[in-house]
């Protein structure tokens, strides 16, 4: 009796602790949680507010371009209409800045100002342009609109900063709550072990029950997951049916083999070594990778390769669990895709910039941006009507995909009548020389178009820049030089100019 009382007793102490344990656990996980809301409803949303003004700025910026080149009353209404629609973009996002803000919001008024104290340039642009006053417009825009506009993007990075340095407040009290409930959790695991062996004698005999129930798991995994186990090396260790079915072999072609991570060399930018660099350090490398199987079929997969350790702490093997995403894959291809040229979109535009501006400079190599638009386009479908107008994209888009040969060259719609080119490795004079024969054929298309005033067919206009490894730019600067170039096109038209920064 007394024994049944004292064993009584230390359950009841036992579980006493592991609620006041697990309370701990739930006070640190709530905090956890809280900071992790504030990073996201706070500093994540100031930022991308804060990037969001300095990106639509930028394009005001190139519509006002538009309203000085304007050659008519439709022209300057329809560029008017675009500064007027990123202005109420720019507004919104200020909107959210003002409610989400953590800082002094002084500093939010300073940049509003300034943005207020842009759309009276851009009134006394638009004024002058309706006075005929071509030359003074233009200076204004080149001049005092670019740099306030630059004024704007340098004062909207501050907000920037000061959200992002938010974020590292929050995300280290994230860190140290974690680090606080995993201590409770732990504890809680020890208290958990010692409170079982009170009742080991009833898990003696479910064990040979729980060892069948391991088995048909293990059974169901090798069926149902894709997942393998290779060396250090990269040699097949092990791999689950289920993945063999999937690459079209069997365990007996690919154990002892060395895998490459399945990775298809050709379709995928991300090879076998960048994996080992990463995951022979002791982290856990996940990407999306593009593998090729047994009957050659092309198959996208999200890869997640985690390391395993010896007793001394060493990397001796790699554990890889796979998920197939080839829908997902061929569902995001349709939504980056222009549905009428079958061009890359705007929208995959941003993303692939900002990949070849980071792979050129791994590989200490140029990117060149060329930004192209149709002359007298509007005149075109005023003339001969839209359908006429959307036929002509096709052919100059066919042309434009014929002309982009290598993997990492790209060509995107980017609205309307304006094309994207980005490509990497060739200097000023081999862009000018690539860019001109673009053209040149572009024109051979004997696209007629009698109020062109270039001649009888439809030409395009061409500004690109090109970034050199020792000067690198980023998105938004690459942008803005290619952008300031096809302005220098666009007074010639069909013409194609190209810059590139000086080496230091």
């Amino acid at each position: 009796m007394n024994n049944l009382r004292n064993i009584g007793t230390v359950f009841g102490i036992i579980i006493i602790l592991q609620i006041a344990l697990g309370g701990s656990s739930l006070f640190y996980l709530n905090s956890i949680a809280k900071d992790a809301e504030n990073l996201y409803q706070h500093p994540y949303a100031v930022s991308n507010a804060s990037r969001n003004v300095n990106i639509n700025l930028i394009s005001m910026h190139r519509y006002m371009k538009d309203v000085v080149l304007a050659e008519n009353e439709i022209q300057l209404r329809t560029a008017k209409k675009y500064v007027e629609q990123y202005e109420k973009k720019v507004q919104e996002n200020f909107n959210i800045i003002f409610n989400r803000y953590l800082g002094d919001q002084k500093d939010i008024q300073i940049v509003y100002n300034a943005f207020l104290d842009w759309k009276t340039i851009r009134d006394e642009v638009i004024f002058l342009k309706t006075q005929g006053k071509n030359k003074d417009a233009a200076h204004i825009t080149k001049n005092k609109g670019a740099e306030h506009v630059a004024f704007l993007n340098q004062e909207t990075q501050k907000l920037i900063d000061f959200a992002d340095n938010k974020a590292k407040t929050f995300f280290n009290n994230a860190v140290k709550s974690k680090n606080n409930a995993l201590s409770v959790i732990t504890s809680l695991f020890i208290v958990t072990v010692l409170s079982s062996i009170f009742i080991a004698f009833y898990s003696l005999k479910r064990l040979r029950k729980a060892q069948q129930e391991i088995k048909s798991r293990m059974y169901l995994i090798d069926q149902n997951i894709l997942m393998a186990k290779f060396d250090k090396n990269g040699v097949v260790l092990d791999i689950s049916n289920k993945l063999c079915r999937f690459l079209g072999s069997s365990k007996k072609e690919i154990i002892g083999k060395k895998s490459h991570f399945f990775i298809d060399s050709k379709a995928s930018d991300i090879q076998p070594e960048d994996i080992l660099i990463t995951a022979s350090t002791g982290t856990s490398w996940k990407g999306e990778l593009c593998i090729r199987t047994s009957h050659h079929h092309l198959k996208w997969i999200y890869s997640t390769i985690h390391p395993e350790l010896d007793e001394n702490y060493n990397v001796c093997s790699y554990s890889n669990i796979i998920q197939d995403i080839s829908d997902r894959k061929a569902i995001e291809e349709l939504s980056i895709t222009d549905p009428l040229t079958k061009l890359y979109n705007r929208r995959y535009f941003d993303q692939a910039l900002e990949k070849e501006l980071r792979l050129a400079a791994r590989n200490k190599n140029t990117v060149t941006l060329a930004i192209i638009d149709i002359d007298y386009f509007k005149k075109y479908n005023d003339n001969y009507g839209h359908p006429a107008g959307y036929q002509a994209l096709i052919q100059i888009a066919q042309v434009f995909s014929q002309c982009l040969k290598r993997p990492n060259d790209y060509v995107f719609r980017l609205g309307g009548e304006e094309f994207g080119f980005i490509f990497s490795g060739f200097d000023r004079e081999q862009t000018l020389h690539f860019l001109d024969h673009i053209k040149i054929k572009v024109e051979k298309l004997n696209i007629t178009h009698c109020d062109s005033t270039i001649g009888d067919y439809m030409t395009i206009s061409i500004g690109a820049h090109t970034s050199c490894c020792h000067n690198r730019l980023n998105n938004n600067e690459l942008y803005i030089k290619a952008d300031e170039a096809l302005y220098q096109a666009k007074l010639k038209r069909n013409d194609v100019i190209v810059t590139n920064q000086a080496k230091f």
